[in-house]
């Protein structure tokens, strides 16, 4: 019985848990940095956030399909 009241609670609280959305994520950082919403250096802030974590991203698929290979 505990098992199937562990399982539940988990499975709940597991569903308050929500990915942040990366565009939030990149327009709180460059309003972090100062940048004026609705400006062409807010705008570019913003896309060269994006296109940092579309870099990373593809740094860490090659990095584990370099892994996988090796192995």
């Amino acid at each position: 019985m505990r098992i199937i009241a562990a399982s539940a609670l988990t499975l709940a609280l597991g569903a308050c848990v929500s990915t942040p959305d990366p565009i939030v994520e990149d327009r709180s950082r460059c309003d972090a940095y100062g940048f004026q919403r609705g400006t062409d250096a807010y705008a570019n802030c913003v896309m060269t956030q994006d296109r940092d974590r579309e870099r990373r991203y593809e740094r860490r698929v090659e990095r584990r399909s370099y892994q996988a290979e090796e192995e």
